[in-house]
């Protein structure tokens, strides 16, 4: 699934951010990288936690921010980054 955005990724850095006839300023050649690679799915960390209940700490394995939550979430809510939770690291 990660690997046509890849794909997509590599081709707009390599055309100078010309695709299928669109020219894209920097600015939003940037601005769509940064999107698509929020869609490749990353493991998040899971901490041991002696916490009551059925909450948990895991961090986003975009951007690192930490979470605590009773569910586990298909994507972050700071930076919107897809997690994977098949490849969860404790």
């Amino acid at each position: 699934m990660n690997k046509p955005i890849e794909e997509l990724i590599q081709r707009l850095k390599e055309q100078d951010y010309k695709y299928y006839g669109c020219e894209l300023s920097r600015g939003e050649a940037e601005l769509v990288i940064s999107a698509l690679e929020k869609q490749i799915t990353k493991k998040p960390k899971v901490m041991e936690t002696t916490l009551v209940g059925e909450k948990f700490w895991w961090y986003c394995g975009h951007c690192g921010a930490s979470r605590h939550t009773n569910s586990k979430s298909n994507y972050c809510s700071y930076c919107g980054g897809k997690v994977n939770w098949n490849e969860a690291e404790s």
